[in-house]
């Protein structure tokens, strides 16, 4: 199948290398001329622009110990994010407004201020943008006056330009895998370069000390504060704890205590000791009522009296009813030695029963004074037991006195023995920032590169010719050959006129 005229005018035609080629043949005035032109423009900025030289000082930042306030006890653990953080804030510290104010007045940059006019600005470019500026105040006439400004304001400005142009000279980097910070400082100046560089690290340790100076006094200043407070604390826990004593005599409460539990233990003990022998005498009684009705009962309680006329009673009573069984078999019922004998008997008999009554009596008379003694003992006891009470809650009242005292006693020792630390970290360098290389003077700039910059600018020159030369030859409409109008208009060619010669003129005969 073949393709339509409009198809085939629209396909793509297909370029081969030696058209490029002939391109680049064809434009080579224009790529040399734009390769020149580049090389010598490149040239002329590097061997007209001032060269900048650039130094650089190392601090490390050791790992700070910190330590809480109150207690003392090291809180320095450091993860990674930390330590990160801790590096980017030493390097925005290090490139503050502060930190750079120290340092132009250390160098005496300030030129409002007795120093010489330094040309600061190492970018070209913001350098010709900032005359330009200053070209079109004094044209328009646009001072601080008609700004509406204050001198006080007018002078914040220009020291907050200067502050900023000294800040675009410094490069402040982390090392890589260390606790090192290189401190680089670029100027048209080698010297002035290297001693930015030098007074930059100084000036910043000591701000940085100066901070954790200041840090350290107002944490002084709290610490002092706090102390007065423990004082006045102490000195009023120590009057309630002896008002409480002097109050409740109150001395010693742990011996009184102890007195307290000998005596309860001691009574009970003498209780005890009285009831049970009242106890017994009851039973001794109790017995005693039973059994004093019959001799064989009389018998029984021998042994619960324990009394030798008693004793001597009852074996004569035994004696004379054997003597009396004894007559009984021997004469009659009114025989005399028979009357005799039961006559004597029931004497004896009588006088035993009188002694075991007056022996009861006894018992009575005794129980009577274990059960007064039991009673009292009682009530001693009870005594003893409401003292240790009140003395146990005495001793809870005067427990919790004591313990605030000693509370208060131990803040405030802490207290003073911190304070005591304040006072020798102030006086010392606690300082985690050293200096570990000073800047030199630099002996060769670092820009402008020239045999670099050449390089580039023949690269780029070449690359731009080449670039411009194909765009025109895109541009240009021109049909110049047969090929030219068969490509674009798809018709055959009939035939070619030459070039006149100028050298013949039209008409003329040889």
């Amino acid at each position: 199948m073949q393709d339509t005229p409009s198809e085939s005018f629209f396909q793509e035609k297909e370029i081969h290398l030696s058209e490029y080629l002939m391109v680049l043949m064809k434009r080579r005035t224009l790529i040399i001329l734009v390769f020149i032109l580049t090389v010598l423009a490149v040239a002329f900025y590097s061997y007209s622009v001032a060269p900048v030289y650039e130094s650089s000082a190392r601090l490390i930042l050791d790992k700070e110990s910190s330590s809480s306030p109150i207690t003392g006890e090291r809180t320095d653990y450091e993860s990674y994010h930390s330590q990160t953080m801790t590096f980017n804030t030493s390097i925005n510290m290090i490139k503050s407004t502060p930190v750079i104010k120290m340092v132009i007045d250390a160098l005496d940059l300030d030129a409002r201020k007795g120093g010489q006019e330094k040309d600061l600005e190492i970018n070209p470019f913001r350098k010709w943008l900032s005359q330009l500026k200053a070209n079109i105040k004094l044209l328009i006439k646009k001072d601080e006056q008609e700004d509406g400004l204050t001198p006080e304001e007018t002078e914040n400005r220009r020291l907050q330009g200067l502050v900023s142009a000294i800040r675009s000279k410094i490069t402040v980097e982390q090392i890589r895998d260390t606790r090192l910070l290189n401190i680089s400082v670029k100027d048209k100046d080698p010297e002035l370069a290297a001693a930015m560089a030098n007074t930059l690290a100084a000036k910043f340790m000591e701000f940085n000390l100066a901070n954790k100076m200041d840090a350290s006094k107002q944490t002084l200043a709290w610490l002092n504060e706090e102390l007065y407070d423990l004082r006045k604390k102490l000195e009023d826990d120590e009057q309630k704890f002896f008002d409480y004593k002097q109050e409740n005599m109150v001395f010693s409460i742990e011996g009184k205590q102890k007195l307290a539990e000998q005596k309860i233990q001691e009574f009970n003990n003498k209780y005890l000791e009285t009831r049970n022998k009242r106890l017994e005498l009851d039973a001794k009684i109790n017995e005693l009522d039973k059994n004093l009705g019959t001799l064989k009962g009389v018998a029984n309680v021998r042994s619960l009296i324990n009394n030798p006329i008693i004793e001597s009673i009852y074996a004569k009573v035994v004696d004379l009813e054997i003597e009396l069984s004894r007559l009984a078999k021997i004469y009659k019922g009114k025989h005399p030695k028979i009357v005799q004998a039961q006559t004597e008997l029931e004497k004896t008999r009588n006088s035993l029963s009188q002694e075991i009554a007056k022996e009861k009596e006894n018992l009575k008379s005794e129980r009577k004074v274990l059960f007064a003694r039991e009673k009292t003992l009682e009530s001693t006891l009870a005594e003893f037991e409401k003292e240790a009470l009140d003395t146990s809650s005495k001793e809870l009242r005067y427990t919790i006195l004591q313990r605030n005292v000693d509370t208060s006693r131990n803040l405030y020792d802490l207290m003073v023995s911190r304070i005591k630390e304040s006072n020798i970290l102030q006086t010392a360098n606690t300082s985690n920032i050293r200096l570990v290389e000073t800047a030199q003077v630099p002996v060769g700039p670092v820009s402008p590169n020239k045999k670099r910059n050449l390089l580039l600018a023949m690269v780029l020159g070449v690359f731009f010719g080449c670039g411009l030369a194909f765009f025109f030859e895109y541009m240009d409409q021109t049909v110049r050959t047969e090929e030219d109008i068969q490509q674009h208009f798809n018709l055959p060619v009939l035939s070619v006129i030459p070039k006149a010669d100028k050298s013949v003129s039209y008409g003329a005969y040889h």
